[in-house]
């Protein structure tokens, strides 16, 4: 093991000391379950943490859901853990830990360790990664877990307090960036989730309950055969390959994480325009549509719909990914199973729909576009701060072996 990382502050150079946790812990707490079958135990005033509470590689975010009572704690192997202390899940769930800021008791689960000699932020990454080095030796056990001896005896490399502060506020502080982006695509989708609901009509309307300024006509009842017509050109051999996922639209196929299973004989594979709607007809009842955004091929199982002049791409698509026109695809897909599900264009086209007109059709798909875009840059920063934290992590500490 080496006993300095690549990367260090200015001013540091110290050669890190080798030490087990045991030896930085001053205290270990285990934990316990009150009897569920007794309510003067529980919805009293003292957290109690379970492993569904924390969060996968989030170290200081806890959804508490549960408290104990005083007489809990005292009729239970429970025990009050002074706050400060770091919760590390031993068996459901291993691999996971948080940083606790307050008194709190948790299930069995956990090996909590309190009174640490060493900076309480820095000892939560340097376990975290520690045990993710270790993570594949626990997993491939049959226990899949990790006992109170096997974690004090771990061996970390450890600085002096003030390069521990320092590495310890920087991943913090990415963390919270990280969450901060996280929080506001979580909160972009469910306003886009909301405003999906109230720009469209419900069902038997003919207004939505939300319009922009200037439109108060009646939504007009059409077919889709009566807006889209479907293109059935072939590919001459050259095309870029595109791919349509229920989460992301249409992807060009190089962009994708699945494995690559096209036909080398790609002629028989339809062509698609930029603006072009192209679905999978044997999951269109799941969503599987998108509103192209580049010229290429799609697989001869997709069917590509061409909006005509009083039709935008970018409106259909979002009203054809509504739960409620998912159902309605449901009931109209042909096949004895759901695997065996299919949509042809020539059934598509007779379903009916409420749409306005072109222009309010281009102000709505506007509007979501830009919810979109701002989803997408909100997941991107989320990610290139995550790639960030992963490199700090692999440097700033000594490398393994």
């Amino acid at each position: 093991m080496a006993d300095i990382p690549k990367v260090r502050f200015k001013g540091f150079g110290e050669v890190w000391e080798r030490r087990k946790l045991g030896e930085i812990t001053g205290k270990i707490y285990g934990g316990g379950t009150p009897k569920t079958s007794v309510h003067e135990y529980w919805d009293g005033n003292i957290p109690w943490i379970q492993s569904s509470n924390l969060f996968e590689h989030e170290l200081f975010s806890l959804n508490i859901q549960k408290h104990i009572t005083k007489l809990g704690l005292l009729k239970s192997a429970a025990q009050l853990i002074p706050k400060n202390s770091i919760a590390v899940v031993s068996h459901v769930g291993v691999g996971k830990l948080v940083f606790v800021p307050f008194d709190y008791t948790t299930s069995q689960d956990f090996i909590s360790l309190s009174e640490l000699t060493s900076n309480p932020i820095f000892t939560c990454y340097l376990i975290y990664k520690k045990l993710q080095e270790d993570l594949h030796i626990v997993q491939g056990s049959a226990i899949k877990g990790i006992t109170k001896d096997d974690l004090l005896s771990k061996e970390v490399m450890i600085p002096n307090l003030a390069e521990q502060e320092k590495i310890g506020g920087v991943l913090q502080n990415l963390d919270h960036l990280i969450t901060l982006h996280q929080h506001k695509c979580d909160e972009t989708k469910e306003l886009k989730k909301y405003m999906l609901q109230k720009m469209f009509p419900k069902n038997g309307k003919k207004i939505p309950e939300i319009r922009f300024s200037g439109f108060t006509n009646d939504w007009e009842q059409r077919k889709l055969g009566e807006v889209f017509v479907e293109r059935t050109e072939r590919a001459n051999g050259d095309e870029e390959l595109l791919s349509v996922t229920i989460g992301n639209g249409v992807i060009r196929q190089a962009d994708s994480d699945k494995r690559i299973i096209a036909s080398e004989d790609k002629s028989n594979y339809k062509i698609v325009r930029k603006g072009d709607v192209p679905y999978n007809s044997m999951r269109m009842w799941q969503g599987a549509v998108g509103n192209s955004e580049y010229d290429g091929i799609v697989s001869p199982a997709y069917t590509v719909l061409v909006p005509m002049r009083e039709a935008n791409g970018k409106f259909f698509m979002e009203l054809f990914k509504k739960e409620s026109t998912l159902k309605i695809f449901q009931r109209w897909s042909q096949g004895l199973t759901s695997d065996t599900w299919n949509l042809k264009f020539p059934i598509l086209s007779s379903i009916e729909f409420y749409m306005p007109s072109l222009e309010e059709q281009t102000k709505i798909a506007e509007y979501f576009r830009n919810l979109d875009h701002l989803i997408t840059l909100h997941q991107r920063k989320c990610d290139e701060l995550k790639e960030v934290k992963k490199f700090m992590l692999q440097n700033m500490f000594p490398q393994k072996g």
